[in-house]
């Protein structure tokens, strides 16, 4: 969806205006300096520079200062502003075939994804019509969840393989969270799931500091990742995971699918404390935070269904309830799979409450896995008492 409240706040992803405080104002607009002096002027205490508004015309949004006209894909429903140079590498789920063979579907999310999505309404607490941005939403299946509890929903990813119904209801950015196209304080509320771990220790850093600058001064930034550390009770999942991998190699386990989401994992975070650190850097602190140490998870979502749905492939009917077929793609649309019948979607509901118990049990016991949400540092870098 295309409105003109998201047209108001997006920017060009990578030219600054000369405008800023005494230590990052420029007297002259030249797209060179944007080029050269970006990482400088957005390390800057007071925030940095606004990024660049974009012109409408009949072909596009077109940045003043370096010339680049955006496309406006109106009937694929989304903003194509990636910038036009790279600024890092691109993860796997920019591949077409990888997001078909995810089948997502725009069903409401369950299980360990409805636990992210609740921690992440519960700690963000967006308001009813209150802009919040998925930052790296996929085909935006957890922002139309964000969008039905009122929040007025946006997304950005670099892949455009967005599923229809999030097409037409949610406000959806082609483009780099390493240069997010956005107008400072344009989302007040915004969140990551599953994200961060995909990117190398300066990609960390880059993405916070984009968000920071997308969420304002007084913004909260709500984001579930995990660190390379573990509780004693995540013995307990690799004892699940060992079984699971022998099962799978005697044919009762399909292990693809998992293996397929986490190959590319680059896992830059070492510890809490250098989380925090990366945070610092961005301008950003650690305000809240609970960790997801997984013993229901492991054996319901890990191994249970895992089996229940290696068995219906084998009497074949696939978990996904078809087979896939490669054939004309739509640019700018999701490969969905088919909603879950009510009746299995009732299972996978009382499940998920299941599911919570992790959080309710386990949650104060530091582990890996975790739910955080930030705020911004004063522009004088100090730290505030936290609640």
């Amino acid at each position: 969806m295309i409105s003109d409240a998201l047209l108001a706040r997006l920017a060009c992803p990578v030219c600054l205006e000369a405008a800023g405080c005494p230590a990052c104002a420029r007297t002259t607009q030249e797209h060179e300096r944007c080029r050269s002096e970006y990482e400088p002027r957005v390390r800057c205490r007071c925030g940095g520079p606004e990024k660049v508004r974009l012109a409408r015309e009949d072909t596009g949004l077109r940045c003043p200062c370096c010339g680049v006209c955006y496309p406006v894909h109106a009937a694929e429903g989304y903003v194509d502003l990636v910038p036009r140079t790279s600024v890092g590498d691109v993860t796997q789920y920019a591949d077409h075939e990888f997001h078909e063979r995810l089948g997502v579907t725009d069903a409401p999310p369950v299980l360990s994804a409805r636990v992210k999505a609740d921690m992440m309404r519960r700690m963000l607490e967006p308001a009813a019509g209150e802009p919040v941005l998925d930052l790296g939403c996929g085909a935006g299946k957890m922002a139309l969840y964000a969008g039905a509890h009122g929040a007025q929903a946006a997304g950005v990813d670099l892949a455009p393989f967005f599923l229809s119904r999030a097409a037409s209801t949610v406000e959806l950015v082609l483009g780099d969270l390493r240069r997010l196209p956005f107008r400072q304080g344009a989302y007040p509320r915004a969140y990551s799931l599953d994200v961060l771990e995909h990117l190398d220790e300066p990609g960390v850093e880059e993405v916070l500091r984009e968000a920071r600058r997308a969420i304002g001064p007084s913004g909260r930034l709500f984001v579930y990742t995990h660190a390379m550390e573990s509780s004693r009770l995540a013995s307990f999942q690799r004892a699940v995971n060992r079984l699971a991998k022998r099962l799978g190699r005697r044919g009762l386990i399909d292990h693809e699918r998992e293996a397929m989401r986490k190959s590319d994992h680059r896992n830059a975070i070492r510890s809490h404390e250098h989380f925090d650190a990366l945070c610092a850097a961005a301008g950003l602190e650690v305000a809240q935070r609970r960790y997801y140490n997984v013993v229901a998870k492991a054996v319901v979502e890990d191994l249970l269904l895992r089996l229940y749905e290696q068995r219906k492939r084998k009497a074949g009917q696939t978990a996904e309830g078809r087979e896939h077929e490669h054939g004309e793609h739509t640019h700018g649309q999701a490969i969905e799979g088919p909603r879950p019948g009510r009746i299995a979607l009732g299972v996978a509901q009382v499940l998920t409450w299941f599911l919570k118990l992790d959080v309710v049990l386990f949650g104060g016991i530091r582990t890996g896995p975790f739910f955080g949400l930030l705020r911004p540092l004063p522009p004088d870098g100090s730290r505030s008492v936290r609640p």
